[in-house]
């Protein structure tokens, strides 16, 4: 039904751009076909209109749609010649992070963390509390406001609250600065963390996980995001490589036998997870996720058994995809995060789209292999295969947006080549 509702807003979209023709039905066109995934019609729409735009608004929009549609090239020239167009104020804010976010997928990374600093510190702190927190009152964004941490603030014996920005995944990856804070004095760090991810924040006096961020967020000196750390420490694309120690498995987390017994078939064969879609709405879904059937010469490989980490219920193609192929669903093992990364502990190899259990795994350095969109998040830059995030990871990456032949064949090579050295 969703599918069939999604063509209709094609269909309606395509109809209004045939009577109308300017740029706003475009753009509405080019929405519908992105969501749908008709990616090569949406960036073929974009080129069309690159010499139609009239005026910094809509050659920013362009530039923006082009940005989520992965051609960063053609958004960084677009947006190269507006940007100082716009006045200081939220509208400005988005689009020098687009720019900055083309410019990190185009391998200029100093280029794009220059701006990314710019946006993350105090003189844009009131936009991007806007930004970050749409629904609260202005007394709540006059208060962030004037709390938000700036990049060269001293912390020295603060106390630091962390608010959520992002999902799970991001919240991992960027978890190791929490270190760098405590490293430079803060007192103590509060992280508003999700519920399914609370019994994987390590124990620690000066580590805190928010109850509630209303109300404990008023103790603290300074508040700020994962992000906004990001953007405070990590001066290169190396550094700081070490993985972080705020993540870890709850003490004493144990798998129950029934578990065991099902991950044990008494042979050989090499243990696999798989995760192949997300639900969180990012900015580049549908093309995150992949469908569990173009797997299908994975999965049919004898040496290895497969093993289902993904939750959230299964369509009927993939129940039938699970039978066919012996896969084993694990879904009613994962109750929390901790759950996911002890079961990560078990296999031999996960492979994964970009979602929070690749993230958590690659943390405890079990091998990960990373399917990744050609418009994926742009903190994995323009790494082909190897990533300096985590150093069990390895990438595989789309080339074209939307189409997964390539890096699917690439890991089916690498699945057997492995296999062969065992």
């Amino acid at each position: 039904m969703q599918s069939s509702m999604n063509e209709d807003a094609v269909g309606s979209a395509y109809a209004n751009y045939l009577r109308v023709g300017d740029f706003d039905s475009a753009m509405s066109l080019c929405r519908a076909l992105r969501l749908t995934g008709h990616a090569a019609e949406a960036q073929d729409l974009c080129e069309r209109w690159v010499d139609k735009v009239d005026g910094t608004t809509e050659c920013a929009q362009l530039a923006i749609d082009m940005c989520y549609l992965g051609m960063f090239a053609e958004c960084e020239r677009l947006l190269g010649g507006v940007a100082d167009a716009f006045p200081f104020g939220t509208s400005r804010h988005l689009v020098m992070s687009e720019f900055a976010i083309a410019k990190y997928h185009l391998g200029k990374y100093h280029e794009a963390h220059e701006i990314f600093r710019s946006l993350r510190d105090k003189g844009e702190s009131a936009n991007l509390v806007r930004l970050l927190f749409t629904n609260a009152s202005a007394s709540v964004w006059d208060f962030l406001q004037d709390k938000f941490l700036g990049l060269s603030d001293s912390i020295e014996g603060m106390r630091i609250g962390i608010l959520q920005e992002g999902g799970v995944g991001d919240l991992v990856m960027y978890s190791r600065y929490v270190d760098m804070l405590l490293q430079e004095g803060a007192s103590s760090v509060s992280i508003q963390t999700p519920q399914t991810l609370r019994g994987c924040i390590k124990e620690d006096h000066r580590i805190k996980v928010m109850g509630d961020a209303n109300v404990e967020i008023h103790n603290c000196d300074y508040v700020t995001t994962m992000f906004s750390l990001f953007a405070r420490y990590q001066l290169s694309p190396y550094f700081p490589h070490a993985p972080s120690s705020v993540i870890a498995l709850p003490t004493h987390h144990a798998l129950p036998d029934s578990l065991m017994k099902c991950m044990d078939d008494g042979t050989s064969r090499r243990k696999i997870g798989i995760v192949w879609r997300s639900a969180s709405g990012a900015r580049h879904e549908p093309y995150r996720s992949i469908d569990l059937c173009k797997l299908a010469t994975l999965l049919e490989n004898r040496s290895c058994r497969f093993f289902s980490l993904q939750v959230g219920g299964l369509t009927e193609v993939e129940k039938a995809l699970f039978a066919q192929h012996g896969i084993v669903d694990l879904s009613p093992y994962l109750s929390s995060f901790a759950d996911a990364a002890a079961i990560a502990q078990k296999l031999d190899l996960l492979i994964s789209v970009d979602t929070g259990p690749a993230h958590l795994a690659s943390t405890f350095n079990c091998p990960v292999w990373l399917l990744l969109s050609q418009a994926c998040d742009s903190r994995w830059l323009d790494c082909q295969r190897f990533t300096p995030w985590y150093t069990s990871m390895r990438l595989f990456r789309q080339p074209k947006l939307g189409d997964w032949t390539l890096p699917l064949h690439d890991m089916n090579i690498a699945l057997v080549s492995s296999l062969e050295r065992a």
